[in-house]
């Protein structure tokens, strides 16, 4: 091969290698375009603890709201079976307001339930999902509880006599205590994996304020008394 033929081969093919480096350094540029892309992506549609947080502290201020419900409720369920029987007019009327406040638990109850389960449906570890579904079922079997302790006053409200009441008011409570028992095995099953995994922080954590009823059958002595002397 000549030198003259060398050089018009060479000044061939040198435009070709322009253009091979070029294609190289262009999919290169898409390629680092396209990384950049699946980043982002994954960023959008990654972790989302944070807003699951901000859902389990709405959840937790429900269950405060609750608390305080019934142990306002509750307060008014006890004033009720210390009044004596001769002021029944005045027992139902407090009964009345004790069913408002049991209403408000509830309420209060699904309220965080429902804060719970949102929770529970986004992007998180699955410890954590598995944590916040059990507190859903604990926080909606509190409700029921709720809703079933109510009966207790509604029974005063509804019994034509003092056997009567205690009849509806001691079977009653053995569904009271039931649910009460039922909630309290989901709360410890909860409190056990988040002890068992570190990897649910502190921030996470569903509070832990206990929302209970008393199972209270007995009228105060006084009013037993006048009712025997009756």
């Amino acid at each position: 091969m000549s030198s003259k033929e060398f050089n018009i081969k060479w000044k061939e093919e040198k435009p070709q290698m322009n253009i091979k480096i070029r294609n190289q350094r262009h999919t290169s540029v898409v390629m680092a375009l396209l990384l950049l892309i699946a980043a982002v992506l994954a960023c959008s549609s990654g972790d989302e603890t944070e807003k699951a947080n901000k859902l389990v502290d709405e959840g937790n201020s429900a269950v405060k709201e609750a608390k305080k419900f019934v142990e306002e409720a509750e307060g008014l369920k006890e004033k009720m079976l210390q009044t004596d029987v001769a002021q029944l007019d005045e027992a139902r009327a407090t009964a009345k307001e004790a069913i408002a406040a049991y209403d408000k638990a509830k309420t209060q109850c699904k309220e965080a339930s429902k804060k719970y389960e949102e929770a529970s449906k986004l992007k998180v570890k699955d410890k954590f999902k598995e944590y916040l579904e059990l507190k859903t079922k604990e926080f909606d079997k509190r409700a029921e509880l709720v809703e079933t302790a109510k009966g207790t006053p509604q029974a005063l409200i509804d019994s034509e006599n003092r056997s009567a009441f205690i009849g509806m008011a001691k079977a009653n409570n053995e569904r009271v205590d039931r649910l009460t028992k039922e909630a309290d095995d989901l709360a410890a099953q909860a409190d056990k994996l988040q002890k068992d995994n570190a990897d649910i922080s502190r921030s996470d954590e569903v509070s832990t304020a206990s929302v209970a009823t008393g199972s209270t059958t007995q009228l105060s002595s006084r009013a037993e008394l006048q009712n025997r002397e009756r």
